[in-house]
Parts: C-alpha cells; structure tokens; sequence
C-alpha cells in the first residue's frame, strides 16, 4: 500500500467528475454486532400529515413529494456528534490484510457525466426527515460500486437515531450537489442498513451506513449515473482525501475537500483520526484513499462520524473499516433488487 510522509490538512472547494466495480469480497464480522435493514422505507406523508412504513414502490413518491425547494432550503445540517464515550464495546481493530470489497468504476457511457478535475459527482448529498423532532437534516454521502450499482455509504447516525430512536425518513440522495441539485437528480432510498451496535447502543465505532437506492426519475441506478467508489477494508492508516459538504464551507452549499494522513485516535481506541476542520453537514462524507483528481474516485476506508472539541474544530473522527462493514456491505447488497 502507497504511504505518504506529510499530511496536508485544509478545506477547500472542488470544482467538477464521476466513477464504478468487481463483485464483493467477504469477510468475517470482527464483534457480535448484526447487520439490520429496515425492511421497508421510513416516510412522513406531508399531504396527510403521518408517518408510515411503507414498501420502496410507494415511498418514491411519497419521497418525491415531500422534498419541494422550500423543504431542502429548509433543512439544516447534522451536528458533528461529540459524544461522552465513542463505544460500548472498546476495542482495538484486529490485525488483517488490507481487502478491497469494491473497486472505482466510472459511471457508464450511455447515461454518465462527464468527468472534470477536482469534483465528483460520485459524492453529495444527503436529506432526511428526523421523526423525533420534525425537523430536515442534511448529511453527506457517496456512491459505492457493487455489483447491483445502488449502494451509497454515510454515517449511521445519518440513516438511524440510534438507541432507542427510529430510521430517518424521507431519506433521499442527491449526488454532485453544488448549490443546489446536480444533474443527475434524487435517488430516494429502498432500504437503509446500519450495525446492530448503532442501533440498539449508539455505538460510534459502528457510526456508518448503507442506503440502497431507487432509480432516479430518469429510470438510472445511481452508480450507473455518477459512477461510484471503491471500498477497503482493514485499511491501516492511509493517506486520505475527505470529500463532503460541512457548513463552514460556502454554507456546505458546495462540495469540499480535506486532505490527511490518517492515525489512531489513541491506544485504546482503534477510531480513524484525520486533523480537519469539518463542521456539521460532513457527517457521512467519504475518507477516500488513492483520490483521483482525473476521475474524482478513490476507496473508501472512513467516513466523518464525530468530534470531541467545539463543532467545526478538529480533529474528526471516523470508525475503522473491518469485518463488520463488511458484513453491512454484502448485506445490503444482497438485499438490492
């Protein structure tokens, strides 16, 4: 694996790209945490004023629906958690052999976008309904290539309240945003999968996700349209490139970017340390080792997930991909239709 012998720490704005890959590897789970679905798909119906569980088929226009101009203007980023104890089950990461589950593919010819340095349309946006206040959030996310092309990766806390609180709704992802929808549109979501240890303890070693996706409104699969990213587990410490959309950036209106050599929180806690400034809106954002600024795609090996000090003061912190994120990739992607 390339190391690096500096890290360059900064934000700073990304201008235009896309990309997809082989089948997935699997892995054995590293702790007792379970992969969970939600089965069906978390909505609020704003016409009748409910939420409701209800199957992907009808949740797409529920979802289609809700998200008007007003309602994305409206929604306000997710604080960067900064939570009191980051596990309730510390450990540190088990040794193993650095394994990619996917590899960058970029979108294919007949519907794709164009690629151009230093942007991808592969990462952007997240927007959903939290039932527990009634408010909209928004979060970050990108694309991840699998073999059913419709998976995209965040933070757990961005699909699930956690401890005893419910899945988001309205859950919907607009990839390539840049102030405002790209040209590839929304892709509303089909399920979310998160580790059992996020949902049962709000465990922050467990604080990412999976959202299989629906077409967009063209009829696309959102890896078919923006391309996606490639995925690594047991990572070891690489040098990364964040790609996400926190608040202290433009308002996180506009896709930004951070650069860093990764390093262990400390000797009893395996979590990803990368010294950025990332403020709320990052959650979710993709850690991405080998970055292309020729092709905007990388592997992912993180996502932002908390901070301990004042949001948007660093350093952030991410959970260690291993056995259990594998697990959660393949079985989100065996649930995809």
């Amino acid at each position: 694996m390339k190391m690096y012998r500096a890290a360059v720490t900064g934000v700073c704005l990304i201008t235009a790209a896309v990309l997809v890959a082989p089948a997935p590897a699997s892995a054995a789970p590293t702790s007792t945490s379970q992969p969970i679905g939600s089965t069906q798909v978390s909505v609020f119906d704003a016409r009748l004023g409910v939420g409701t569980i209800v199957p992907p088929t009808a949740a797409a226009s529920v979802i289609a629906d809700y998200w008007t101009p007003e309602r994305l203007a409206s929604a306000v980023p997710v604080p960067t958690p900064t939570p009191t104890t980051t596990s309730n089950t510390p450990r540190p990461a088990k040794p193993g052999v650095q394994r990619d589950l996917s590899a960058p593919t970029p979108a294919r010819a007949a519907g794709g976008i164009t690629p151009k340095v230093a942007f991808t349309h592969t990462d952007g946006r997240v927007f959903f309904r939290d039932p527990s206040d009634g408010k909209n959030y928004v979060c970050s996310g990108g694309a991840v290539n699998s073999g059913k092309r419709r998976l995209v990766l965040t933070a757990g806390h961005c699909v699930h309240g956690g401890g005893g609180k419910q899945w988001m709704q309205n859950w919907v992802f607009y990839p390539g945003y840049q102030n405002g929808a790209g040209p590839a549109g929304a892709f509303p979501a089909y399920q979310l999968w998160a580790q059992s240890a996020w949902f049962n303890n709000t465990d922050f070693h467990y604080d990412y996700a999976f959202a299989i996706t629906q077409n967009n409104a063209a009829g696309a699969r959102v890896v078919d349209r923006v391309g996606g990213n490639g995925l690594t587990i047991n990572p070891g410490r690489p040098f990364v490139t964040f790609i996400g959309y926190p608040w202290n950036f433009a308002g996180g209106e506009q896709q930004a970017f951070c650069q860093g050599q990764l390093s262990r929180r400390s000797v009893f806690n395996s979590d990803q340390q990368l010294n950025c400034n990332l403020g709320g809106g990052s959650s979710g954002g993709s850690w991405l080792r080998d970055y292309s600024d020729a092709n905007g795609l990388g592997y992912a090996v993180s996502n932002t997930s908390y901070g301990l000090n004042p949001d948007p003061q660093g350093p952030v912190y991410g959970p260690y991909y291993d056995g259990d994120t594998s697990a959660l990739f393949n079985s989100a992607e065996n649930a995809s239709p």
